[in-house]
């Protein structure tokens, strides 16, 4: 049978997961390009199919709502234009483009085969609660906001320089009292010493000057150079549970969105041994897949020993 005649519930899931890979560019029916920074949840209520979806463009990020149809047709079908509920759709996600809809801004023509390999690869769920990815997602987003609600303590009280010092002793004292890491005192001590003048530590007091694309740009080049004598994977690890928060506390909104593309677009760089075993189907192909498993680990299923 033809996927286009199987229930178009399930299309509309297996599209996306095939959305939330977030690393991936696509070309949209009138040419431009973008990138799926957030895929939204999945609405099992009236209403749009996918809700808080977030799509860069164009430097551009927007948020809205997301649309599902097997043929773009469907939205005249359903009459979908004169419902308000579909005022903020900002995504037509079909599988044919048969009957463009001009007042969306973007229609993305879902290849075939991706869908296929969502349907023959289903996401098992986290505690019987729903769609495993839609659980990953709220989890990843909630490990952020708590280690920023943090940060906006830590600067309120000591400013930011010191909340980043602040920030990164914490998160170390917590590495040190997990046995298995294999990090020295020393070595924690020159982490702690050096991190502030290192183009990593130094985003902290740029952030807010740097828009759109630089400051995406300027994330990505800091963790290219050591701060002391760590590898890659521990300096990422740094990355994203120190500097990280610090700057989403002190940037604004349009710079917490460009923060949280990257957190949402870039790629892990090694597996969590204490997440294979305990998620052994579950990707970890994304930082926030990652960050997403450990929170809901911490909230839920607490691992003795979680990075």
């Amino acid at each position: 049978m033809a996927i286009e005649h199987l229930p178009e519930r399930l299309l509309q899931r297996a599209a996306h997961r095939a959305l939330a890979r977030g690393g991936r560019r696509w070309t949209c029916t009138n040419g431009q390009v973008i990138q799926i920074i957030s895929p939204g949840t999945v609405n099992v209520h009236e209403g749009p199919d996918y809700q808080h979806m977030a799509v860069l463009a164009g430097g551009v990020v927007t948020v809205g709502a997301g649309e599902f149809h097997v043929r773009s047709s469907s939205w005249a079908q359903h009459e979908h234009a004169g419902d308000r509920r579909y005022d903020e759709v900002i995504l037509h996600v079909v599988l044919e483009d048969n009957a463009p809809v001009e007042r969306i801004p973007w229609t993305l023509v879902v290849p075939y085969m991706d869908v296929v390999r969502s349907l023959r690869r289903t996401e098992p769920a986290l505690a019987g609660t729903g769609e495993a990815i839609e659980e990953i997602q709220r989890a990843a987003l909630l490990r952020l906001q708590r280690n920023m609600q943090r940060a906006l303590e830590l600067i309120e009280r000591l400013g930011p320089s010191e909340a980043l010092v602040a920030m990164m002793s914490e998160w170390l004292d917590r590495i040190r009292r997990k046995r298995t890491h294999p990090i020295g005192e020393e070595h924690m001590r020159s982490l702690r010493q050096q991190l502030p003048q290192s183009p990593m530590g130094r985003l902290v007091h740029e952030v807010r000057g740097l828009s759109g694309t630089d400051l995406y740009d300027a994330v990505t080049r800091s963790e290219r150079v050591r701060i002391a004598a760590e590898g890659a994977a521990l300096r990422r690890e740094i990355l994203v549970n120190v500097v990280l928060p610090v700057c989403c506390a002190l940037g604004s909104n349009d710079q917490f969105v460009i923060l949280l593309q990257w957190y949402w677009a870039t790629p892990a760089l090694h597996r969590y041994g204490s997440l294979d075993r305990r998620y052994p189907e579950h990707d970890q192909d994304y930082v926030w897949q990652q960050q997403g498993l450990l929170e809901y680990s911490r909230l839920y299923a607490p691992l003795k020993q979680s990075p």
